[in-house]
């Protein structure tokens, strides 16, 4: 089989999958699909393609830093089809691309080890397995991960600096931080040569997102520590592993709901352990495998529980994330064990018959598709408009995410959302918003205007009409006033007011390193009245504009401008654009 032919099936292969979405022009809807990852990059390439490059997110938890953010992939060049494409299918396509990159990466990987045939069952079942799908949901992960097999051939095959470089920063700009951190360490491991000049490459490449990603978990005084509950809740122990093998099951734990690989690529694994776990070729997948496990079972080996609630990093807060890792040893294991077999061409065709009836069933509830809807959220667009929503008592048994406003629901219609889904939320605001349901004067100071409610007759919507505007003047008598007008966007806060006397104009937003404020076109000192950005001003008319330009995000574009510079300047790029074309044709300059 020849990499082009290998190739082909895999794209067919991966169209016939998304062919029921593409299509009719849907999305799919499993999970986090519908109210996270869908609004997060329907608001993000609405903004883009207004020519409005999003540093904030004003709507989530009175402001968060959206750049750094490594889900929201702007500059992640895949992303961009979100700008040309209609969003349907645009958000179908992007997963798409991803399931073609990760089977591509996978066969070249294989075959550096195995024969073309068992590199392309390996790629198919890695496409088609219930580990990998499972993260179609949760696509941040998908996406990085199928950089990794790439990654790896790239350290094995003896490419450029410059392209292993490339491709480490490419997983990094996928949007998991977790996944491109462990691709770069196994790539270390199997290349050794040029290691400073690929990692600074690397670095430099991913700077733009990267250096303001490190910003933010280094200014966060949570830093994305993990509660103990998570890490014992989101486990898989060492038995769930046989799940992966056992047809009609599925894990306990949440992150990976289908682990299930196939039959026919387990009993292949098998052989290929027992035929070469002596081998240079099977150790490191078997090596692989067993670290899965052990960090997977998190509260199930104690040592490795305590181990990961210690360390305060939310990358390693769903230990069960390790699974599709586990999958690539079991399916590189399987390729080597086909190897072992008869090269009979009808078995290679009853293999491929054979995985193909016995997963896609089982992974089509993960393909299920339905019509986008931007106006998914059943409440008056008043709701969340002049004040920010909230959720006193979240219902105990299964309920509608949509009336629950889960994820990022609310950046469909632009509402403001005094909490948030984005995986590192400041602890010092975490205190204030658990103190609102405790204290009025605190709901009322954080703007919230609305309070979701679990009753038994299902969820409520009240309206708390004391609540501050989202910007407001108090004097030095405590009143409030508020703002003749006010107006938000991705990178800026702009009121206009006319002060009754000296004192505090408060905007309920997070105070953030980059926001800078200028009154009347002068740059005035900027204050905090607890979590929220203020400016003290003088009595009469003014005009104040808060502008964020995060220090984080300029170094990080420098880099990465520097790196692109370099890869244009290159040695072998010049030669191959220019000496070739022109310097052949006038020796004087050779």
């Amino acid at each position: 089989m020849s990499r082009r032919v290998a190739f082909t099936f895999i794209v067919l292969l991966a169209l016939a999958m998304f062919a029921r979405p593409l299509m009719r022009g849907e999305v799919l809807t499993f999970r986090d699909h519908a109210d996270y990852f869908q609004p997060l990059r329907y608001f993000t390439a609405v903004e883009l393609r207004n020519f409005r490059l999003p540093f904030w997110n004003p709507y989530n938890a009175s402001g968060e830093p959206w750049l750094a953010n490594p889900q929201t992939a702007v500059f992640y060049p895949p992303f961009w089809i979100f700008l040309i494409v209609p969003f349907a299918q645009a958000y179908v396509i992007f997963l798409l691309l991803h399931l073609v990159l990760l089977g591509c990466g996978s066969f070249l990987l294989f075959s550096r080890f195995a024969s073309a045939r068992a590199a392309f069952i390996g790629a198919m079942t890695l496409m088609l397995c219930g580990p990998t799908l499972s993260m179609l949901d949760i696509s941040n992960n998908l996406t990085t991960f199928a950089w990794i097999p790439l990654v790896l051939w790239c350290g094995l095959s003896g490419a450029s600096s410059i392209a292993c470089g490339s491709a480490i920063a490419m997983s990094f700009l996928a949007g998991e931080p977790l996944f491109a951190a462990i691709g770069a360490v196994m790539f270390a491991l199997v290349r050794r040569r040029h290691l400073l000049d690929i990692s600074l490459t690397a670095f430099c490449l991913a700077g733009v997102t990267l250096v303001p990603f490190l910003a933010m978990i280094a200014g966060s005084d949570r830093a994305g520590a993990t509660a103990p509950e998570e890490i014992l809740r989101d486990s898989m122990s060492p038995l769930d592993w046989l799940r992966m093998v056992v047809p009609g099951t599925t894990a306990h734990e949440l992150f990976i709901p289908i682990v299930y690989i196939g039959i026919v690529p387990a009993l292949l694994a098998l052989i290929g352990l027992v035929s070469s776990v002596r081998t240079r070729t099977a150790r490191p997948w078997v090596l692989l495998l067993a670290l899965c496990v052990v960090i997977a079972a998190g509260r199930f080996l104690p040592l490795v529980g305590d181990l990961l609630v210690k360390l305060p990093v939310t990358i390693l807060r769903y230990p069960a994330r390790l699974v599709p890792l586990g999958a690539l040893a079991l399916v590189a294991l399987a390729a080597i064990g086909f190897d072992r077999i008869p090269r009979f061409t009808w078995l290679t065709v009853a293999a491929i018959v054979l995985i193909i009836a016995d997963l896609v069933p089982r992974i089509a509830p993960l393909l299920h598709s339905a019509p986008f809807d931007v106006h998914a959220v059943p409440y008056s667009l008043n709701i969340g408009r002049d004040g920010k929503i909230a959720r006193s008592m979240q219902p105990n048994r299964a309920f509608d995410r949509r009336v629950w406003i889960s994820g990022y629901l609310n950046l469909f219609e632009r509402r403001f959302d005094a909490w948030t889904a984005a995986p590192v939320v400041s602890q010092s605001y975490i205190n204030v918003y658990a103190a609102a349901f405790r204290r009025r004067d605190v709901l009322n100071s954080m703007s919230i205007a609305y309070v979701l409610t679990a009753t038994s007759r299902g969820v409520v919507a009240e309206r708390n009409p004391s609540a501050f505007p989202l910007a407001y003047f108090r004097d030095a008598a405590g009143r409030i006033f508020r703002p003749a007008s006010l107006a938000f966007t991705t990178s800026a806060l702009f009121v206009v007011l006319d002060a009754p006397s000296n004192g505090l104009v408060v905007a309920t937003q997070q105070d953030a390193p980059g926001w800078s404020v200028q009154i009347d076109g002068k740059i005035a000192t900027p204050l905090r009245d607890g979590v929220f950005r203020a400016v003290r001003v003088t009595r009469g008319h003014h005009e104040i504009a808060w502008r964020y330009r995060p220090r984080a995000f300029m170094i990080g574009s420098a880099l990465t401008i520097l790196a692109l510079a370099r890869m244009l300047l290159s040695e072998k790029f010049v030669k191959r654009k220019w000496h070739g074309k022109n310097f052949d044709r006038h020796p004087k300059f050779s």
